[in-house]
C-alpha cells in the first residue's frame, strides 16, 4: 500500500527546459564578452539547451568543455564561471513548473497520501526555485542533499530520513523522478519504490536497472498510485 509520494524537483515538479529559455538571455548580457561575437542571442539558446540535454546529468562545470567544442562559449571559458552565472544570476529570474504540477500535488493530498521532496543541489539555489513556484505549500517534508546537512542522491541517507520524518515505511514510499542514477537507483538504495518520469527521455544506464513504473510525466502519478494500491 502506497501511503505516500517523494518527488525530485529538476525535470520532474520543475520544468528545466522552459527555464532556461526564460533566464538564458541574462547569461548571454552577462557573459558576452565569453560568446563568439557572430552568435545571436536565440542561436545561443537554442545551442546550449541542444548540448545540455546531449550531455544531460554532467553538471554546469563539466558541461562547459562541450559548450566551448560546439562554438557557444570561445575557448579558456571556464566551467566555474558558467556554474557561477547560472547560480548567481540566471536561477533568480525565473522558475517554471509544469501546467499540472500544482493540480497533481494537490490531487495526491486530498487522496490522504503523505507528499515530500528530495532534491540535489544548494540550498540557496532549490530554495528559491520553490519559492518562485509556490511549492512549498504542497509538502508535508523537504530535504535538500547540499552535501552539508545531507549527502548527495544516489547516497541513502536522504532517504532513510525523510521515511523517518513521515513516519512511513520506506515500502511504501514512491519516489519519483527523472534521473536514473540519483533518483532511481538512489531511491532503491533507499528501499523505495521507484518511478522513472521520462521528460529527459535518457536512459543511460544499463537496461536491468531499469525503475518498475515508468510516466511520461507527473501528470499520471496519482493513477498510477490507485492502480498500484488497487493490486
Amino acid at each position: 500500500m502506497i501511503k505516500g509520494v517523494v518527488f525530485d524537483l529538476d525535470h520532474t515538479l520543475f520544468d528545466r527546459y522552459a527555464t532556461l529559455r526564460a533566464v538564458l538571455p541574462e547569461m548571454y548580457k552577462i557573459m558576452r564578452d565569453k560568446i563568439p561575437a557572430n552568435l545571436s542571442e536565440s542561436d545561443f539558446i537554442e545551442k546550449l539547451i541542444r548540448i545540455e540535454k546531449l550531455h544531460i546529468y554532467g553538471g554546469w562545470v563539466n558541461l562547459t568543455k562541450f559548450l566551448i567544442e560546439d562554438g557557444v562559449f570561445l575557448e579558456g571559458t571556464k566551467g566555474e564561471e558558467v556554474w557561477q552565472c547560472i547560480c548567481n544570476h540566471c536561477w533568480k529570474i525565473a522558475a517554471i513548473k509544469y501546467p499540472f504540477t500544482d493540480s497533481m500535488l494537490s490531487e495526491l493530498r486530498q487522496m490522504g497520501l503523505k507528499v515530500a521532496l528530495i532534491t540535489n543541489g544548494p540550498f540557496e539555489t532549490q530554495s528559491r526555485k520553490l519559492d518562485m513556484m509556490d511549492l512549498w505549500k504542497h509538502f508535508d517534508e523537504v530535504i535538500v542533499c547540499d552535501d552539508i546537512r545531507y549527502p548527495a542522491k544516489p547516497d541513502p541517507e536522504a532517504f532513510l530520513v525523510m521515511s523517518n520524518k513521515l513516519g512511513i515505511a520506506p515500502n511504501e514510499l514512491l519516489y519519483v523522478g527523472d534521473n536514473p542514477l540519483n533518483d532511481v537507483r538512489g531511491a532503491i538504495n533507499g528501499g523505495y519504490i521507484p518511478v522513472w518520469v521520462k521528460t529527459t527521455g535518457v536512459w543511460p544506464i544499463g537496461e536491468d536497472e531499469r525503475a518498475p513504473f515508468e510516466v511520461d510525466d507527473v501528470s499520471e502519478i496519482p493513477e498510477l498510485v490507485r492502480k498500484i494500491n488497487s493490486l
